[in-house]
């Protein structure tokens, strides 16, 4: 245990925050909390990778660089490809990478995404810094932190006005990770939290078409959390004090929380250690039902075309994800039937499953048409404590198999493991020309190494 942190911010008010960010460092971190933070700049680097080169990636990539803004000039390398950018679009496509295939991590009291937003502009931002590893760390950590305490007071009501946290949120806490590079002063970060907030968007309309767009939420955040940072730096543009809890604020703005945040006491563990890995490439919402269904089939051998229906009790936050098709991967990743379908079909959710062909397929379709989901007051009363799921199997001769899931695999309490985590990794970069030197870096980080950022995304150039 390392010393003792005096500077955890008591509520998730803006100077609070901002002190916190700007102030700390790798020293104040005990053991388990720079370990989680590892292990979640890990996944997110693993989700970069694999996300580089997916269709929407290609297709702001081709934009940007039309623009000049992406090309062999450019300063910052882009994991997972051969292409550089300028700080900014570096972070925007590590971003749009990050999310593109739904590997990447979250927290659930939240509903947010963070690493997707505050990593990459981390990365971005640290490479032209030449930031080192422990500067990284904190950033991380910091970002995290500001992201994730915004985000906890904003969900459900953020979420039921139309707004998707993880871009609302999620700006402000890549300023906060940039502003940590940085060193600004916890002045100057309130200013940059402050700029960051008036770039604050992003709706949940893609749930009624335009799937895809939902992968550039992240993109747009850790865009101009850098560049809210970088102007905070500068000195010459003023963000508002107390943006999130403020008239007009964040939290009246987006949740409608005029009054500010509820008057509730901050949780003990920092937001890193809070939040989880995924092990399915589907929407979180839907991992506990997918937990209950593999076990399930395990236990009592399921032969899926003898299922006569398959019913799924979810929280009412899940809801918009229980009729979606699959007629595109970002929607196919989204849909509870879907994957349902697959979890009971082939034992496993994995990325060939969202394939064009698998899609196709007529026993995924029968599948899916049998499976139905609701509210389930059991499951909504204990969201967004637990993340649960209670799954119900009908056979065709009537039998009926039931599973409650408390938490879903990847949570704090149900952690996955490092061996676990490292091989979600290697399949994420096993294209790469130095995968088994990235493989390295990763386990490394892990153990407590702490390359320097340039060093870092070195390992992960294609």
């Amino acid at each position: 245990m390392s010393q003792t942190r005096t500077t955890r911010p008591p509520q998730p008010t803006t100077a609070a925050l901002a002190e916190f960010a700007s102030r700390l460092t790798t020293r104040q971190l005990d053991d388990v909390e720079r370990r989680e933070a590892a292990r979640h700049l890990v996944d997110t680097l693993g989700a970069c990778v694999a996300g580089a080169g997916q269709p929407v990636w290609r297709s702001a990539a081709g934009v940007l660089r039309e623009l000049d803004l992406v090309g062999a000039a450019r300063p910052v390398p882009i994991p997972g490809t051969t292409e550089r950018g300028d700080v900014l679009h570096a972070a925007y496509l590590m971003a749009v990478a990050c999310h593109a295939l739904e590997l990447d991590d979250g927290n659930r009291e939240g509903s947010i995404h963070p690493g997707t937003v505050v990593v990459p502009a981390a990365l971005a931002l640290g490479h032209r810094l030449d930031s080192d590893g422990d500067d990284l760390i904190a950033a991380v950590v910091a970002g995290y932190e500001v992201a994730i305490a915004l985000a906890e007071v904003l969900h459900p009501h953020a979420a039921r006005r139309g707004f998707q946290t993880t871009p609302v949120a999620g700006v402000i806490g890549a300023a906060a990770a940039c502003g940590r590079l940085l060193g600004l002063a916890p002045a100057e970060m309130e200013s940059a939290l402050g700029i960051a907030a008036s770039s604050s968007a992003g709706l949940f309309a893609y749930l009624a078409g335009g799937g895809n767009i939902k992968k550039l939420h992240p993109a747009h955040a850790a865009r101009e959390g850098v560049f809210a940072a970088l102007l905070a730096a500068e000195g010459g543009v003023q963000g508002p004090r107390g943006v999130a809890e403020g008239p007009a604020g964040v939290f009246q703005a987006f949740a409608g929380l005029a009054g500010g945040p509820p008057a509730e006491p901050r949780r003990n563990a920092l937001a890193v250690v809070r939040s989880y890995l995924k092990p399915y490439p589907a929407c979180r919402h839907i991992h506990p039902a997918i937990d209950a269904l593999l076990a399930l089939r395990g236990e009592h051998g399921i032969d899926p075309a003898q299922v006569a229906s398959i019913n799924v009790g979810t929280y009412e936050a899940a809801m918009p994800h229980a009729a979606l098709g699959w007629d595109t991967l970002p929607i196919a990743q989204l849909s509870f039937p879907y994957v349902v379908a697959v979890a009971l079909q082939y034992g496993a959710v994995a990325l060939p499953h969202f394939s064009d062909e698998t899609r196709a397929r007529p026993e995924i379709a029968a599948l899916a048409a049998k499976v139905s989901v609701h509210a389930d007051p059991v499951c909504c009363a204990a969201y967004p404590a637990h993340g649960p799921a209670d799954v119900t199997i009908v056979m065709a001769d009537g039998t009926r198999h039931q599973r409650y899931v408390a938490e879903p695999l990847g949570s704090p309490d149900l952690a996955l493991s490092d061996a676990q985590l490292l091989e979600k990794f290697s399949i994420s970069v096993a294209g790469l020309p130095r995968a088994a030197d990235a493989g390295r870096m990763a386990a490394g980080l892990l153990g407590g190494a702490a390359p320097g950022v340039r060093a870092l995304v070195h390992e992960l150039l294609a």
